[in-house]
């Protein structure tokens, strides 16, 4: 499964196939804290960051 992490709107969201998730972090807080929330929720998937 591939994970894509993108800002949009001012928060992070997680775009899996064709469905956008929200993230309860702000565009300003560090990446990486989305990429261990997006671990957590969905193990085993390649995270990608999409600019």
């Amino acid at each position: 499964m591939n994970v894509a992490i993108q800002k949009l709107n001012g928060l992070w969201h997680l775009v899996v196939g064709s469905c956008q998730i929200r993230t309860p972090f702000l565009e300003t807080q560090d990446r990486e804290l989305v990429v261990t929330y997006a671990r957590r929720v969905y193990p085993g998937a390649k995270i990608f960051l999409r600019e």
